[in-house]
């Protein structure tokens, strides 16, 4: 009984301390982002270049937001097609092609905003960032955040074979 008593309080007071005691991280401002600051460190970038980035970042995100709006509502319209008892094929490729094109248009616009950065940065920064950009676009494994190596495990993958 007193085993079960201290353990309770123990709970509560962890519970307490990191609900209202612990210090809480500094809120990010608009434009930052976890990913943001430790590509900033990791990169070491300046403050010009930060700066610069940042700029093309949300020059970026204006120019994509439509278009990422225009994938949204064509996914929407694909899955209402497809959940209809007598879907329209012809609509469903279309929709199809609709949403290809608005992908391989943001495809390029990434890349095109990727290329931008490349130039603000030095030889040695570049390097790192696209080691780390490299890290970020090849997770393997499902769900958010998750580093998992699919449903086979790694014996599939041509870099692990011996």
């Amino acid at each position: 009984m007193v085993l079960l008593f201290v353990i309770n309080i123990t709970a509560l007071t962890t519970l307490s301390y990191n609900r209202w005691i612990k210090p809480r991280p500094a809120p990010l401002q608009p434009g930052q982002s976890e990913t943001w600051l430790t590509l900033q460190k990791q990169v070491s970038l300046s403050s010009q270049q930060s700066q610069t980035m940042q700029n093309l970042r949300l020059s970026f995100e204006k120019e994509v937001d439509s278009l990422r709006q225009q994938l949204w509502e064509k996914r929407n319209f694909l899955l209402e097609g497809a959940r209809n008892p007598s879907p329209n094929l012809n609509r469903i490729d279309s929709l199809i092609e609709e949403i290809s094109a608005l992908q391989a248009d943001i495809q390029k616009k990434s890349v095109r905003n990727l290329l931008k950065d490349k130039e603000i940065l030095t030889p040695g920064q570049q390097e790192k960032y696209f080691s780390l950009f490299k890290e970020h676009t090849q997770v393997r494994g499902r769900g958010h955040k998750k580093r998992g190596t699919g449903r086979r495990g790694r014996r599939w993958l041509k870099e692990d074979k011996k």
